[in-house]
């Protein structure tokens, strides 16, 4: 995304000047070095500048939201969603509002409209009975919505044939652009340097700092940072190392604004749908751009008819296991924030914070502990 759509989103008017860096101000050395240009790179930028740490972050491309963060900008607040991600969604969601709202000049980038997950057939209705019994106990509002009252909560959905459906009210839909903006002016304010479209070549390894080399500079850095799936796929490769990642191709399809209100944010077997504030709704399914759209179309009529401005195929990146690697690499000063999956917008804070601790000699968040890179060798040697 170019960078004056971005901030035409937004309503800024800053000049890009002041927040990214030109390749000519690259220094020799940094203590925090970060690959990425995405929500996930720019949080851990900002946490560890912050911190006081010396960063720079080098974007492959653009600095902006990465697809598999805007494929499905929102927060849950159950903990039941934390237990797959071994963390509290409902404290994430509640740190971003804040950290979104003290950072941000721009508009507001949460809407509170909640998350209706339908059950696509009757087998699916008793698990999400279980998953609403189980949030109702956490203290989270969540209940279920039986097939008369989907259409009320999502008027496109009107006249369905939904078994049921379960709401959680409390979700937010985040604007992962605007968010995405908000962190890079937070970092750059704190002394990180941002580098847009500066690739990494390689890593260099010696008997000092872990280096990168771009172009014909070596960069050295006390701690290197991979924040960007595809870059440390290709970087530790190339080194050597080991990364336990799988693909999962989806197609995100954005409409022009103007699209009709789906209400909450709904998600029916693989299917994603949220609306942002100029109207558009962003579609999010795992086959092509025609898959989705069919799937849309016979899951909401009403949007037979409206055009698409927007389609781009995209690969979210998981860990084999299904949890992200967040922590220190195998590789010396090498440090992973990668495999996030679908979910990508929803551990990059709390993730950020956790590193942002661990280069700097403190204690991590006890929650991220199954989040190691090495958890694989730990178990390997278990065995």
């Amino acid at each position: 995304m170019p960078f004056n759509r971005l901030l035409s989103i937004v309503g800024r008017t800053q000049r890009p000047e002041k927040v990214w860096a030109g390749p000519a101000s690259i220094e020799a050395a940094y203590d925090v070095a970060v690959v990425g240009g995405g929500v996930r790179a720019l949080a851990v930028a900002d946490a560890c500048a912050t911190a006081g740490a010396k960063v720079a972050l080098f974007a492959p491309g653009e600095i902006s939201a990465a697809p598999d963060e805007r494929a499905w900008p929102v927060l849950r607040s159950g903990k039941a969603e934390a237990r797959r991600a071994e963390t509290d969604r409902e404290a994430i969601a509640l740190a971003l509002a804040r950290r979104v709202a003290r950072r941000s000049s721009g508009g507001a980038t949460i809407d509170r409209v909640g998350c209706l997950t339908i059950a696509a057939s009757s087998r699916e209705v008793e698990p999400l009975g279980a998953r609403a019994a189980e949030l109702k106990a956490e203290g989270v509002a969540a209940w279920m919505v039986p097939t008369r009252e989907i259409g009320a909560l999502s008027p496109p959905l009107a006249g369905g044939s939904f078994p049921a459906a379960l709401f959680e009210q409390d979700a937010v839909v985040v604007d992962a652009d605007a968010l995405a903006l908000a962190l890079a002016e937070s970092a750059a304010a704190a002394g990180a340097r941002l580098f847009p479209a500066t690739p990494v070549d390689m890593l260099e390894r010696g008997a000092g700092d872990t280096a990168l080399k771009i172009g014909e500079r070596i960069v050295a850095a006390g701690a290197i940072v991979l924040a960007d799936d595809l870059a440390a796929i290709r970087l530790v490769r190339e080194g050597r190392g080991r990364l336990s990642l799988v693909r999962d191709e989806r197609t995100l399809l954005t409409t022009a604004p103007g699209a009709p209100s789906i209400g909450p944010a709904i998600e029916i077997g693989d299917l994603r749908l949220s609306r942002d504030r100029t109207g558009a709704v962003a579609a999010s399914g795992p086959r092509g751009a025609d898959a989705v759209a069919l799937e849309l179309t016979r899951l909401a009529p009403s949007f037979g008819g409206v055009s698409v401005a927007a389609e781009e195929p995209m690969i979210a990146w998981r860990g084999v296991d299904g949890l992200a690697q967040v922590g220190p690499a195998e590789i010396s000063g090498l440090w992973l924030a990668l495999g996030f999956g679908r979910d990508a917008l929803a551990l990059a804070l709390p993730a950020a914070d956790h590193l942002a601790a661990l280069i700097a000699g403190r204690s991590g968040a006890h929650a991220f502990e199954p989040f190691a890179p090495t958890r694989r060798l730990i178990r390997e040697a278990a065995q």
